[in-house]
This record gives C-alpha cells, structure tokens and sequence, in this order.
C-alpha cells in the first residue's frame, strides 16, 4: 500500500505547477480521514528508496578540466545522452566519459592511450 500512495505522491510532484507542500498536507489529511497514519513512515522510505534509485541510473558526465565541460555536454548529447551533471575528474587525462545506467562511452585520452596500447601489443 506504501509503494502506491508513493508512487502516486512522486507523479503528482513531478508535474511542473504541482506544489509539494500542498501535496504533503494533502496526503496526511487523507491518512487521517482513513485512519491509516501508521503508513506514512513506509510511504517516506519508499520515496526515498525511488530517489535513490533514480539517482543511481542518472547519467553522470565526467570531464578531465573544467575548460572542457560545455563541449563534452554537447558532445554527450549527439551520443544521445543528456545530463546536466558534470564532475571533473583528475584521473583523465583529457576528453570526457559519460556513464547511464550499464553504458559507457569513453572520449577521454587515458582511454585512447589504452587503445594505443593494446593496438601495439596485440599486433
């Protein structure tokens, strides 16, 4: 019954001119009136579990510098992925990679370096 009340509290927050707030005291007063209060803690961890769920699958960017985030945005969004989440990460040496969910795809030059590698010792 939690996943149901949560379910239906996060897709009427997610539209735009929903007012959570609203939606919030709504839902107690419901509770309330049906005499089932005792649900609002499962309610709050399944909506916290659905957050964190959907964090986990959010696609990160990841950038060696911060003069290189605008391009690989763009760059990320011709390979069809769009985020606005940018990291910089100082193990690359350049370039950029973006994970969502199970695929990567990998611009960076320490990737490119290892493809080199690999070309010249498989050979």
């Amino acid at each position: 019954m939690e996943k149901v009340y949560a379910a239906a509290l996060a897709s009427a927050a997610s539209k735009p001119d929903a007012d959570e707030a609203k939606l919030v005291s709504g839902l107690v007063k419901h509770l309330e009136s049906v005499g089932r209060m005792k649900l609002l803690p499962g309610i709050l961890r399944e909506l916290k579990a659905k957050e964190a769920r959907a964090q986990a699958l959010a696609p990160i960017l990841e950038v060696a510098s911060d003069g290189e985030k605008a391009a690989a945005v763009t760059a990320a969004k011709a390979e069809g992925i769009e985020t606005k989440d940018v990291r910089v990460n100082d193990s690359l040496i350049s370039g950029w990679r973006v994970r969502s969910g199970s695929k990567l795809i990998d611009r960076s030059g320490k990737q490119a370096l290892v493809e080199l590698y690999r070309n010249i010792v498989t050979k």
